[in-house]
């Protein structure tokens, strides 16, 4: 167990561990998929054979393979028969933008359609078949039957969405060979053609797998919808947490995407919306869902995130809303390509971000990490195979890769929290300290029978030292000198205490500033008690403040101690309750963090650099 537990803390471990359930859950869907297209039926020739496969074993499967392609032409059962229609044979599903006839690229804007026969099924027996979103208009047939419509022949990109919508239909095979018909039309999309496989087999598995979807669909949207409400609410009632607000954005942006996905929910709720209402939704959600999710890790992890890529994310995810809304629709349509590769890009410095904030043990780094792996590689997994499975359509709508990373955000929304809760407690708790104070007083009474005029001079420390606690007020500015008198009435009292093994230096250059309180105090309480007291002939501490260029000032306290021990880590040795509490303050106010610096001879420094805010006249 320690030796899982060594691996499992450790640097490699804390980056690659985190990676491993996206890795088993692709390769899980890659097996799974692999079996079931194996033993399910292909189209060959424009065939799809059903022999050997009686009511009880057809299942449900996808309709991929080599089916018959009319270009320009919709040409019905009746019309196929005459066997004088020549036509060509195209993998589907697939776009016809991809495709070439007498030399020439075909066009996104026609109409085509396509054919598959289908042999050997079984009279009598119930099937169905399941038709996924298509943006472009068509009609599908079993022969001279029509079983499902999407839309208008001859359609722009300002129909209405109304008809547009995932089909199911069910029908009796009332004899063993029949055609596959299906007529598509596209004047609305850059790319035109049958966008994803239908689903054929029988009643029973359709069924299910289209109750899956809805099931899928509305129980990821209404789980999203209660945990913003709750975020929002839990804003409005503290106003300080905007990650909060921040997940609430994400979790708005993915509810819009999954909306026009699976079921296209958005249909029924806004049956007037033009199908070009697919492609915006589609877009903007996805650009706004990319800037979101960098400026959670910029709000959760300030010392790691650069401000100026949350800027530049910033801009572009308002000028590519511009565009998608003001260009004509299939040239903003023309460009999802490009808006996909910046996706996952962004997605994939998100991943290197949330690995550093692994790396470091942040809260919920590893968590984070895992949850954005698993969407970067089911990204690039649907960008690079050619698997058009169910699971890999469930994986691509999003709704559960988001929600998994909606959970994980939500937890250390409210972990961040709790700790800081714990935190201001603490804080409140360790302002006076009992045993410092019986410590303090237990010296200056020793001293008083001693040398009288000493213990005056304590007792006074000991006066600017409670006056220091009691005065803390959250994130209120004070000059430096009264940070300074704090600091030095400490270590009058722990000077009084230890003697000059204690010693402290001051090194000054910048001293008219504001400054956050309580903000050097704890690092030199630190340095006393886990670098000079364990030192048997003591040392030194020194405290400094730095101009720095760009108007920044570096504050920080260095001392010759004993340093880290090699079998522990600054997190379990130098960071208590009062410098999480430093941290979490930097944060909020200048979005920094303490640095800490380990020297090898021994010792350990750690500073902040925040901008110069000089004291009023």
């Amino acid at each position: 167990m320690r030796f899982w537990r060594k691996i499992f803390n450790s640097k490699a471990g804390r980056v690659f561990i985190p990676l491993l359930p996206a890795l088993v859950i692709l390769a899980a869907v890659y097996a799974h998929s692999a079996q079931i297209q194996s033993s399910a039926p292909a189209v060959r020739n424009g065939i799809l054979d059903l022999s050997g496969r009686g009511p009880d074993q057809i299942g449900a499967f996808n309709l991929i393979g080599q089916w018959e392609f009319y270009w320009d032409r919709t040409i019905n059962a009746q019309e196929m028969r005459s066997g004088q229609e020549q036509f060509i044979l195209v993998e589907a599903p697939g776009q016809w933008t991809d495709l070439a006839m007498d030399g020439r690229g075909l066009p996104a804007f026609g109409k085509a359609t396509y054919r598959v026969h289908v042999v050997a099924a079984t009279v009598g027996e119930r099937l169905a078949v399941r038709i996924q979103n298509q943006a472009c208009a068509y009609r599908l047939y079993m022969d001279e039957r029509l079983l499902a419509a999407n839309g208008d022949f001859g359609d722009t990109a300002d129909a209405p969405i109304s008809g547009y919508r995932p089909q199911f239909a069910e029908f009796i095979c009332e004899k063993g060979d029949f055609d596959l018909i299906l007529q598509v039309s596209n004047h609305a999309y850059a790319v035109g053609g049958m966008w994803e496989p239908i689903r054929f087999g029988s009643i029973d598995a359709i069924t299910r797998g289209n109750n899956a979807i809805k099931a899928v669909d509305y129980t990821t949207i209404g789980g999203l919808l209660i945990m913003c409400f709750v975020l929002a609410l839990m804003f409005i009632i503290v106003r300080k947490e905007k990650e909060m607000l921040i997940l609430c954005g994400i979790g708005f942006c993915v509810l819009l995407n999954l909306s026009e996905n699976g079921d296209a929910f958005v249909s029924y709720l806004w049956p007037g919306m033009p199908i070009a209402g697919f492609g915006w939704i589609d877009y903007l959600s996805q650009g706004w869902i990319q800037f979101f999710l960098l400026y959670f890790l910029y709000a959760v992890y300030p010392s790691l995130v650069k401000r100026w890529l949350v800027r530049i994310l910033l801009v572009y995810s308002f000028c590519m809303t511009a565009f998608v809304l003001l260009a004509p629709f299939e040239v903003a349509a023309s460009t999802y390509q490009i808006m996909t590769v910046i996706l996952l890009l962004i997605l994939l410095i998100n991943v290197v971000y949330t690995a550093r904030a692994a790396l470091a043990g942040s809260t919920g780094g590893r968590s984070l990490l895992a949850a954005m792996a698993l969407i970067l590689f089911t990204m690039l997994y649907d960008a690079l195979s050619a698997d058009l499975s169910l699971a890999v359509y469930f994986m691509n709508s999003w709704a559960l890769c988001f929600t998994v990373l909606f959970l994980v955000q939500f937890t250390i929304v409210a972990r961040r929290y709790r700790e800081a809760q714990r935190i201001e407690m603490g804080l409140l708790k360790s302002q006076i300290r009992p045993h410092f104070v019986h410590n303090a007083l237990a010296t200056i009474i020793s001293i008083s029978r001693k040398d009288s005029e000493r213990s005056r001079e304590l007792l006074m420390d000991f006066s600017s030292y409670l006056r220091g606690c009691y005065d803390y007020e959250g994130d209120d500015l004070i000059p430096l000198e009264e940070e300074f008198d704090f600091v030095r009435a400490y270590v009058a009292l722990e000077q009084a205490r230890f003697g000059e093994k204690l010693k402290v230096e001051y090194q000054i250059e910048v001293n008219d500033i504001l400054v956050p309180p309580l903000i050097l105090q704890p690092l030199v309480e630190n340095a006393f008690i886990h670098g000079l007291r364990e030192k048997e002939e003591g040392g030194i501490v020194t405290v400094y403040v730095r101009r720095r260029s760009g108007g920044i000032i570096r504050l920080g306290v260095r001392d010759d101690g004993v340093g880290i021990k090699p079998e522990r880590s600054i997190n379990e040795e130098r960071r208590g309750i009062g410098t999480a509490n430093i941290n979490r303050r930097l944060a909020r106010l200048y979005h920094t963090r303490l640095v800490y610096i380990v020297p090898e001879g021994g010792g350990c420094e750690v500073y902040m650099e925040i901008p110069i805010m000089e004291v009023s006249g």
